[in-house]
């Protein structure tokens, strides 16, 4: 489809020629401005719309005039030569003051709120050229400048505020070079969405093709967007960085990209993007290839499959959404995503964005154009009404080049993710995640073979709760970046590579080490009336595998570990819990490691009359759940439960109910093979099967009589078999 590229590996000159075009993706001669935030064929449907009193327009309107403040003095910022004291506030107001009223002035309104636009693009301009300690990160700053000027300069402007406000853009381009990260990650795909912007203002050429393809400054590569297209959106859809929340705000850089780039006449949108099959040079994480095309669209499919039944996301990693009902807090790229491909799957995303209502011309503010959203995006988004759509997850997809959705279940291999789903069209039934991806991202915690469970439309269980204070909150790398927080095993206490050490550092991968942390998939079964995900991990603790197996049926979720070391450990089995217990026992220190220092009330839950099985019975608000945990073959097993960290205020965005509070249940054995086995009966209308005999052992075929009538057999090798009981 393409020929082979030049990489900055090879011959960086050669690529940053703005007539190097290999993918076809340069715009020819530019048109009239305006040309970035907006269109003249846009603002002349916008004013249609206004003067035809369409209610939606007409309110995002009054959004817009309430937002350029017409009435008041502007910002006052330090004018003196040196640094500025941005304690008085920072280029943004005064930018964002500037492209409001300018675009009010372009929808119809009275002549001062031009004179106002003018008057604050001066304020910010005389501070920016006097400006001498830029940090980088100036993409604010630079799109509502670039916004700005691109709708002021569409009337004509004096030479003297047209050469003042062009020394504005140059100066803030020269500080985005400042910006120390270059390469695969979110900060540098906010560097696109400032540089693209100044490069069409100033019509700049070469700065066009530097955003696109890269470009050097002294001596250091920085990667552009075609990169990010082709490598940092892996072969499954997902952004390598393995948080759903950095997958949405790369994507809505990408979107605002793509949206300049149609503005200048280029379709980026339907356009596929071929994988790269090798290190560009300085790249971030693996993931290159396999051989194939990329599509966009694979971007939002992924945020689809990786959903439970009601739009919940797993809230593993530094994960702050919650559901996708959230994602229109990235903008409007749903909307986009639907006016570009008209798939009815999209617009059964914006449904629940949404909370549950399709949008109509007549109809309320639809939720896009809420808390001041639609003062401006109602000039780009072209559509009023929406239909119903349709919910994705009951039709079998490929997306990507590896992603599957098969029977309700999907697959997400690169980020390495296996979703099982018993009834998607039932939101209380039962659902569960298997996380065995890598740790080859800053934003991802040690918590391989972590499980998540879903039921009554609701968690079960989930990782640790994302504080208010964020990064800066200690107990991030104390309890967030901590093994022992998340659903798997811990071996002697200690987290998973690469937090086996006293780190203190938030952004441990292993690509600082001489380990790969990958997991493997062995098992993806997800046809008939039970679902089954099996992965494994010999990385993590250095002569231990990890090997968990999930059974998902239309009742119960079954979870077996089988860990296997070269000596006796410490091993730690743990789930956290919401719901109220029943909690009782001796208590027990679990001492001062990472991640066990959080947990309180730790007590030592008795056994129950000899059995090797013992039922945790929990409430989750009306519903009574429970789990069965085997504690057998070894009499040393301990059942403990204990009070996780608390949560704060902070919900993930979408959520419908506040944080909840977690309860941790262990399981420990001191055992160099070890086998750990629950049932969590999740059907309250009908009782789960008690667990019964279990036989075998972590190194060889294990079966798992459950009730009266079932055999469940996890042979070491081949697939997951229920068969009648033989007694």
């Amino acid at each position: 489809m393409f020929p082979d590229p030049i990489t900055p590996r090879s011959y960086p000159e050669l690529l940053a020629k703005p007539d190097y075009d290999p993918f076809k993706v340069m715009p020819g001669n530019l048109p009239p401005a305006p040309r970035i935030f907006t269109t003249a064929a846009q603002l002349q449907r916008a004013r249609q719309r206004l003067d035809a009193g369409n209610p939606i327009d007409t309110e995002c309107f009054k959004q817009l005039i309430s937002l350029c403040k017409i009435d008041e003095p502007l910002p006052a910022l330090k004018l003196a030569t040196g640094p500025i004291e941005w304690g008085l506030g920072t280029l943004t107001p005064p930018l964002k003051l500037a492209f409001y009223n300018a675009l009010a002035f372009k929808l119809g309104a009275a002549n001062r709120h031009r004179d106002r636009a003018l008057e604050a693009m001066r304020l910010a301009a005389h501070a920016a050229v006097r400006k001498n300690d830029w940090s980088g990160d100036e993409h604010h700053e630079a799109g509502n400048a670039a916004r700005a000027y691109d709708l002021l300069v569409s009337d004509g402007l004096s030479p003297a505020d047209d050469n003042l406000f062009r020394s504005m853009l140059r100066a803030l381009m020269s500080a985005m070079e400042c910006a120390t990260h270059r390469m695969c990650n979110n900060h540098n795909s906010m560097q696109m969405t400032g540089r693209l912007p100044l490069a069409v203002a100033l019509e700049d050429i070469p700065s066009i093709h530097d955003t696109l393809y890269g470009h050097q400054h002294n001596g250091q590569w920085r990667y552009g967007l075609i990169h990010c297209l082709r490598h940092d959106f892996l072969a499954d859809g997902t952004q390598w960085e393995g948080a759903a929340g950095y997958h949405m705000l790369v994507l809505m850089m990408v979107c605002e990209c793509f949206t300049i780039m149609e503005h200048l006449g280029v379709d980026l949108w339907h356009r596929q993007w071929p994988s790269l099959m090798q290190n560009d040079s300085q790249d971030e994480h693996r993931g290159w290839g396999p051989k194939g095309a990329r599509p966009l669209l694979a971007a939002f499919d992924a945020m689809l499959y990786m959903t439970f039944p009601n739009g919940d996301y797993s809230l593993l990693h530094d994960q702050i959404l919650g559901n996708i009902r959230g994602t229109g807090v990235w903008g409007p790229i749903f909307n986009q995503a639907y006016e570009k491909f008209r798939l009815p799957r999209h617009a059964w995303v914006l449904r629940q964005i949404n909370r549950g209502c399709a949008a109509t011309a007549n109809g309320p503010l639809p939720r896009w154009f809420m808390e001041n959203r639609g003062a401006t995006d109602f000039v780009r988004i072209e559509a009023r009404d929406y239909p119903e759509g349709e919910y994705p997850l009951t039709e079998d997809r490929q997306f990507s080049l590896t992603g599957r959705h098969v029977s309700g279940c999907s697959l997400l291999p690169e980020y390495g993710l296996t979703i099982l789903r018993s009834d998607v069209l039932d939101l209380k039934a039962p659902s569960a995640s298997l996380y065995w991806g890598p740790h080859s991202a800053g934003h991802r915690s040690p918590a391989a073979l972590h499980l998540e469970i879903h039921a009554f439309d609701q968690r079960i269980s989930n990782a640790p709760h994302v504080f208010k204070d964020g990064y800066g909150d200690p107990r991030h790398l104390t309890w967030n970046r901590s093994t022992i927080a998340h659903n798997t095993v811990t071996v002697d206490q200690y987290p998973m590579f690469p937090y086996d050490f006293e780190s203190e550092s938030l952004w441990e991968c292993d690509r600082w080490r001489d380990t790969l942390s990958d997991g493997k998939l062995e098992q993806f079964q997800p046809e008939g009336d039970f679902k089954v995900a099996r992965a494994s991990n010999d990385n993590v603790y250095a002569g231990v595998l990890l090997d968990r197996t999930v059974v998902v049926t239309r009742g119960f979720v079954m979870d077996l570990f089988r860990v296997t070391a070269d000596r006796p450990r410490l091993l730690d089995w743990a789930i956290h819990l919401h719901g109220e217990f029943s909690r009782a026992g001796e208590p027990v220190d679990l001492g001062q490691n990472r991640g066990y220092r959080h947990m309180t009330d730790a007590r030592v839950h008795p056994r129950q009359n000899g059995s090797d099985w013992t039922l945790l019975p929990f409430q989750l608000g009306d519903t009574r759940v429970h789990g069965d945990l085997w504690l057998g073959g070894a009499s040393e097993a301990q059942l403990i439960t204990a009070q996780d960290e608390p949560v704060d205020g902070r919900s993930p965005i979408g959520d419908s109910r506040p944080p909840q509070a977690r309860t941790a249940v262990i399981v420990r054995r001191h055992a160099a093979t070890a086998l750990f086995v629950s049932i969590w009966g999740l059907d309250p209308h009908q009782a789960t099967p008690r667990g019964g005999h279990v036989s075998g052992k972590a190194d060889a075929d294990v079966t798992v009589q459950l009730g009266k009538d079932q055999r469940w057999i996890f042979p070491l090798k081949g697939n997951v078999r229920r068969e009648p009981s033989q007694t």
